[in-house]
Protein backbone atom coordinates (compact mmCIF):
# COMPACT_ATOMS: atom_id res chain seq x y z
CA UNK A 1 0.00 0.00 0.00
CA UNK A 2 1.41 3.40 -1.26
CA UNK A 3 0.84 6.30 0.93
CA UNK A 4 1.39 9.86 0.54
CA UNK A 5 3.88 11.56 2.62
CA UNK A 6 0.85 13.69 3.84
CA UNK A 7 -1.09 10.80 5.15
CA UNK A 8 2.03 9.02 6.44
CA UNK A 9 2.71 12.53 8.29
CA UNK A 10 -1.44 12.86 9.50
CA UNK A 11 -0.55 9.09 10.91
CA UNK A 12 2.56 9.61 12.73
CA UNK A 13 1.11 13.21 13.99
CA UNK A 14 -2.54 11.22 15.51
CA UNK A 15 -0.80 8.74 17.85
CA UNK A 16 1.59 10.98 19.68
CA UNK A 17 -1.48 13.91 19.80
CA UNK A 18 -3.87 11.27 21.68
CA UNK A 19 -1.41 9.85 23.98
CA UNK A 20 -0.65 13.07 24.92
CA UNK A 21 -3.94 14.27 25.52
CA UNK A 22 -4.44 11.24 27.63
CA UNK A 23 -1.21 12.05 29.74
CA UNK A 24 -2.04 15.88 30.22
CA UNK A 25 -5.34 14.59 31.42
CA UNK A 26 -3.96 12.49 34.08
CA UNK A 27 -1.67 14.76 35.11
CA UNK A 28 -3.59 17.67 35.25
CA UNK A 29 -6.10 18.74 37.49
CA UNK A 30 -9.43 18.45 36.50
CA UNK A 31 -9.98 22.24 35.56
CA UNK A 32 -11.15 22.31 31.90
CA UNK A 33 -8.73 25.56 31.33
CA UNK A 34 -5.59 23.94 32.35
CA UNK A 35 -6.53 21.14 30.77
CA UNK A 36 -6.74 23.17 27.75
CA UNK A 37 -3.64 25.25 28.03
CA UNK A 38 -1.71 22.05 27.68
CA UNK A 39 -2.65 21.46 23.61
CA UNK A 40 -0.44 24.30 22.32
CA UNK A 41 2.30 22.51 24.09
CA UNK A 42 1.67 19.38 23.03
CA UNK A 43 1.15 20.71 19.26
CA UNK A 44 4.65 21.99 19.89
CA UNK A 45 6.16 19.32 20.39
CA UNK A 46 4.81 16.54 18.18
CA UNK A 47 3.98 18.38 15.12
CA UNK A 48 8.00 19.26 14.30
CA UNK A 49 8.83 16.02 15.65
CA UNK A 50 6.37 14.13 12.86
CA UNK A 51 7.60 16.21 10.52
CA UNK A 52 11.31 15.19 11.33
CA UNK A 53 10.17 11.57 11.27
CA UNK A 54 8.18 11.46 8.30
CA UNK A 55 9.90 14.03 5.73
CA UNK A 56 13.68 14.51 7.23
CA UNK A 57 14.47 11.23 8.47
CA UNK A 58 12.13 8.83 5.76
CA UNK A 59 9.75 6.56 7.72
CA UNK A 60 10.05 3.52 6.36
CA UNK A 61 6.85 2.08 4.29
Amino acid sequence: MNQSLWTRFLLVSATPVALGFAVSALLTPPDPYTQILTIPVILLVVVPLSYWVVYKRGLPV
